[in-house]
């Protein structure tokens, strides 16, 4: 019997001849895995085992494996810390057409109010220099062999100057989601809304004419004014950033409440330094470099008041700008520089240039202080039926519970806040998988409330987005309790909770004493919270927080009961990791069971009602959600890098299972995000640029993702690596492929080829695990 070849198993695969498993190493089927050397190193999945090249060395220029780094300890020693931590240096320039730069205020209106306009005000040579449409089809068959997406025939406009750029066979994303284009004749989905017209023609026609061609899908005057713009909201008016600059923005519940509670010091939001001669000019430039007393040492980074600190940065940042400039949307979109961001936070801020399509009005400049002065006006009147604003003798309690909204979470599916990747786009995808709490990007106080446009950008909410919240971070009352405010009177209807960041343990953030900074300073906490609880009116306050500091020096539990009871936060949610551990380690869910049961002991001990706490960390299954949630006591877990990896997580846990998603599947999930990206950065070719970089930014994470079927054991945990193999078909290779060529290669599907000149580098060296969340 021992002799029947179907009886006994072959070496490789019985469970005696097969190694022991790695730490760390995911259990994948011995079929399929392939050549067991170090994790693959290449730029391209076809030629998989072949080549030694990593992809952080192609990003670095590096075309060779064995080009010169130096040799011995030396090399060694730089080598290994090269292959560590983030790409601090990433740049990613914004991507245009080559052709002529028109002015948009002409091209929106037919008319440009600006006295000296450096752009063009006409088509004139502009088709000669205008890419090819790009082919999308958002009902086309996926396959899981080449070519992967079929599209149909192509189908060219014609050879006059217009339509040898037009694809008649395309759909432009835009106007499938909004019923429109605002993107007009620079669409790069051109041939999607427009026809060819026929013998007279031309007389009857309503739309844009050129040539032989009309625009179709163009938005009447109603679709693009209100509250709701693209199916998005949250839309700054058009003087919001001049008040705020010229610190004329009314905020008098800050200023009552920062007088009751740091009576000596006087608040005033910064303003853009001015340009000064003579004496005084020397006595500022002598202040600047020893300090407001004369202390011989220069200002330090680490700055004591968060105040004097970020002054400094947006003084700096504003010096230089004319008036015009500021309210020049065009000329202010061509200075942003996305590296700038990515150097000062590191990928915290989601991109300047996003502001270009907010399709707002700007007055003319003759015509600003009209506008500034009749939205300070509108301001005060909406802050004198504020519900705080009458109660001055209690401005430094935090409203009743009452007169607050109750947050009903039990049971929420709670995406957290994402770094880079936690875009509008994306948010609305988790919610296509079932999420039902998003919240927003980090954003920073300070730049709200010195009117910075591309903070503002953060707050945007889809329509899709049916419980929407923003997270706020800043060290300082002087900082977050007026952007608490201005948020509440601006965005009041389009955010339904503020969240304080209490957990990111970035160095920059953590020394300006924001942060997981605030954890250690309960006194300055307490002040923010409550000053934010009444500015906020009856918007809930929330806060996200770690375990502590230190590794082994918890005190979260010491905070957790005045959260609720002293400082009227309506939900809390602890992430079970210190500071100092960032992501290293799993995630103490009985730290986090314990914090719970001290949480509903305080409510009940004041009388209070129920406020939801949620758990966080390390949750990649619907077995492990509800096993860690019924463990805890918790009402809910926050999931972040598992929403990363697998987006359908949300899916996993709404239906209670482990889904075995096919590659086509997760294919059509990519489509779906590059239309979602199309319509909120725009279907120009800047938009399909940033659509795609933020695409290959998902992509960084969903290639980590190992399909279940693949697997030797269930659940998947999230701090298993996967070993080089090779997946059930050609598709499901592609979408693990680690190598950044494979992740343009998938965005060319669905975007067309990449731009000359674009590039990708992976935020993470190697790809390492565990500083995506970087939020905390």
């Amino acid at each position: 019997m021992a002799d029947d070849p179907t009886l006994t198993p072959r070496p490789e695969t019985s469970m005696s001849a097969r190694p022991e498993p790695r730490a760390g190493v995911a259990p994948i089927k011995p079929e399929y895995l392939l050549d067991t050397t170090p994790i693959t190193d290449k730029v391209d999945a076809r030629d998989l085992n072949n080549d030694r090249l990593h992809m952080d060395d192609a990003a670095e220029g590096r075309t060779t494996p064995g080009e010169s780094e130096g040799s011995g300890r030396d090399a060694k020693r730089r080598k290994t810390k090269k292959d560590r931590g983030q790409n601090k240096a990433r740049q990613f320039p914004i991507i245009r057409e080559a052709g002529p730069q028109l002015c948009r205020q002409w091209e929106k209106t037919g008319e440009c109010g600006r006295k000296s306009c450096k752009f063009q005000h006409g088509w004139d040579g502009y088709f000669t220099q205008k890419p090819s449409d790009v082919r999308f089809d958002p009902e086309g068959v996926l396959s899981a062999d080449e070519p992967f997406v079929e599209h149909k025939a192509g189908n060219v406009g014609g050879e006059d100057e217009v339509g040898r750029t037009i694809e008649l066979g395309t759909t432009c994303p835009v106007m499938r989601d909004l019923g429109y284009c605002p993107y007009g004749w620079r669409c790069r989905f051109l041939g999607g809304h427009v026809r060819r017209l026929g013998a007279g023609d031309g007389e009857a026609s309503t739309g844009q004419v050129f040539g032989e061609w009309e625009l179709l899908g163009q938005r009447s005057k109603d679709e693009s004014s209100g509250r709701w713009r693209g199916k998005e909201i949250n839309w700054p008016d058009n003087g919001l950033f001049a008040r705020l600059r010229t610190n004329e923005y009314p905020l008098p519940i800050t200023t009552r409440y920062l007088a009751k509670i740091e009576p000596d010091k006087p608040f005033t939001l910064s303003r853009p330094t001015k340009p000064s001669h003579g004496a005084k000019a020397q006595a500022q430039a002598q202040t600047q470099a020893t300090g407001p007393k004369g202390n011989k040492r220069p200002l330090s980074p680490s700055f004591a008041d968060e105040e004097g600190a970020m002054n400094e940065t947006s003084a700096a940042g504003a010096a230089g700008t004319t008036e015009e400039e500021e309210w020049n949307a065009e000329a202010a979109a061509e200075k942003i520089i996305v590296s700038a961001e990515e150097a000062a936070l590191s990928g915290l801020q989601s991109g300047a240039d996003e502001m270009e399509s907010m399709e707002v009005a700007l007055a003319p400049l003759e015509g600003k202080l009209d506008s500034i002065g009749n939205g300070v006006k509108d301001a005060a009147d909406k802050s004198s039926t504020h519900p705080a604003y009458a109660e001055t003798e209690a401005i430094d309690v935090p409203l009743r519970p009452e007169e607050k909204k109750r947050l009903r979470w039990e049971g929420g599916l709670y995406l957290a806040p994402l770094t880079t990747v936690g875009n509008l786009p994306f948010r609305r995808l988790c919610v296509s998988y079932g999420a039902s709490i998003t919240i927003s990007e980090m954003a920073l106080s300070q730049p709200l409330i010195t009117g910075h446009s591309d903070e503002f950008a953060l707050l945007r909410r889809h329509e899709s987005e049916k419980m929407f919240g923003v997270q706020l971070a800043g060290g300082y009352a002087n900082r977050m309790v007026p952007a608490a405010e201005m948020i509440a009177r601006e965005f009041g209807d389009g955010v339904d909770f503020v969240d304080v960041n209490l957990g990111c343990p970035i160095d920059l953030v953590f020394n300006q004493g924001a942060g997981s900074a605030l954890m250690d300073a309960p006194g300055r906490l307490g002040k923010i919270l409550v000053g934010m609880n009444r500015a906020l009116g009856e918007i809930p306050l929330t806060v996200k927080f770690r375990t502590g500091v230190a590794s082994g020096k918890p005190n979260a539990h010491k905070l957790v009961p005045r959260f609720a009871t002293e400082w009227g936060a309506g939900a809390l949610t602890l992430h079970g990791r210190s500071r100092q551990q960032r992501y290293s380690k799993l995630a103490d869910w009985s730290y986090i069971k314990s914090c719970a049961s001290v949480l509903r002991e305080s409510l009940a001990e004041a009388n209070l009602p129920p406020v939801p706490i949620f758990g966080n960390g390390d949750c990649y299954s619907a077995q492990s959600y509800y096993d860690e949630m019924d463990a805890s006591g918790v009402d809910g877990i926050m999931v972040a890098r598992g929403a990363l990896i697998k987006p359908w997580i949300f899916t996993e846990i709404k239906e209670r299972r482990e889904w075995d998603i096919s590659a086509t599947e997760r294919l059509e999930g990519i489509r779906k995000f590059a239309e979602f990206g199309l319509s909120h950065w725009g279907s120009d070719t800047q938009g399909i640029s940033k659509t795609r970089r933020f695409l290959c930014e998902a992509l960084s994470f969903q290639h980590r993702y190992i399909p279940i079927g693949l697997l030797e054991r269930m659940p998947p945990m999230l701090n298993e690596r996967p070993p080089a193999y090779r997946g059930r078909n050609e598709l499901e290779t592609l979408l693990a492929s680690p190598f950044v060529g494979d992740w343009v290669r998938i965005s060319e599907m669905f975007l067309g080829k990449a731009e000359e000149g674009w590039g990708f580098v992976p935020k993470h060296k190697s790809n390492a695990y565990g500083g995506e969340e970087a939020q905390g």
